[in-house]
């Protein structure tokens, strides 16, 4: 494969080089603002699960009373707690789950 001349190569590492220089920078920048992004996200949800992310009603009744009449609720419609479907309808089972492998037919 024929290489260009010398001369010609460093124009050409010349043209590039502010080009690279370009992306590192927004490399760099992409970075830092993943990094933002993520404890902006976690600053919220901890503002959220403490109740202060927007203004409580004092009317509302508590979070332990709520999940007690949802508790009450799905007991009452036979409804399980753990997967939120009807146990009897679907013939959800307590069994051990097979693996992809064991329910492939060639083992794969």
């Amino acid at each position: 494969m024929p290489f260009p001349p010398c001369v010609e190569q460093r124009r050409i590492v010349e043209e590039l080089q502010p080009q690279l220089d370009y992306v590192d920078t927004v490399e760099t920048s992409t970075s830092l603002n993943l990094r933002r992004a993520s404890r902006l996200r976690q600053a919220i949800l901890k503002r959220a699960f403490e109740g202060k992310l927007v203004p409580q009603d004092p009317n509302d009744e508590p979070a332990s009373a709520l999940l007690e009449r949802i508790r009450a609720e799905r007991a009452a419609n036979g409804v399980s707690s753990r997967s939120g479907r009807n146990t009897v309808a679907h013939g959800v089972s307590r069994g051990k789950k097979r693996s992809i492998k064991a329910a492939s037919p060639r083992g794969v």
